[in-house]
């Protein structure tokens, strides 16, 4: 039966000499794999730009209940990115967060909220103009509330209880922590202007993923870190 839904794609691997199989968050069904036929023959039914990383689609597709892989029938895109694309700064991000999500969206049902979030979220993100630079703590962060593992706010105060998830944030400088508390209360998005330096920045990421790492199985070797670590990186005088 053909299904019509909005849909994110988080990940897409080629199959054959002109698929892919493409791993999309939609927001009627959860986490769904997809085969999309003739995107890279001769005369392509679907344009190869559709399925990079977080782009946003309205798909329809033919859901066959207990199958693993459904097929992609139609696909546009409502929203397009202007800057995200184009500034490897917000690349770099994109690229991380879409491996984010690609760890953490695991189930296979709708989640209105969540869906919502992300999708409002990355539409944010790509007209931002300031801000930026800790836009993906902010995200992550926002997500566990709906991922279901939100810190309790007596860890951004310094805590040093034995438990892991104070432990992860137990060592943070007062700066660090301030900032924590400053980027969960924006429910909007990061503020414009966040007084943490490059390490400081590097340290909480680190933290954060560190908590993910704590409460979803096979969230670890995130490929797309080192990348953004790069981008980020102070430039140095010769």
């Amino acid at each position: 039966m053909l299904h019509k839904t909005r849909a994110i794609v988080l990940h897409t691997v080629r199959y054959g000499e002109s698929s892919l199989i493409v791993t999309l968050y939609s927001e009627r069904y959860g986490r769904l794999t997809c085969m999309v036929n003739g995107v890279r023959s001769g005369k392509p039914k679907f344009s190869p730009t559709l399925f990079q990383p977080l782009s946003l689609l309205e798909a329809d597709f033919y859901y066959r209940v207990n199958r693993n892989i459904h097929r992609l029938k139609e696909a546009t895109c409502p929203f397009h990115y202007t800057s995200v694309p184009f500034v490897p700064v917000k690349n770099a991000v994109a690229l991380f967060l879409a491996e984010v999500l690609y760890l953490s969206l695991r189930e296979e049902e709708s989640n209105p909220a969540l869906f919502s979030f992300v999708f409002h979220s990355l539409q944010l993100f790509d007209t931002k103009e300031t801000g930026t630079s800790c836009f993906h703590h902010w995200f992550m962060l926002q997500l566990t509330r709906y991922l279901g593992f939100f810190p309790p706010e007596y860890v951004f105060r310094g805590a040093t209880l034995n438990s892991g998830d104070e432990q992860v944030f137990s060592n943070l400088s007062q700066g660090i922590l301030s900032a924590i508390s400053t980027l969960t209360a924006g429910s909007e998005g990061p503020p414009e202007l966040l007084n943490l330096r490059h390490n400081e920045r590097n340290e909480l990421l680190e933290s954060i993923i560190r908590y993910y790492t704590m409460h979803i199985d096979g969230f670890s070797g995130l490929k797309s870190y080192a990348v953004l670590q790069e981008v980020f990186r102070p430039v140095r005088e010769p």
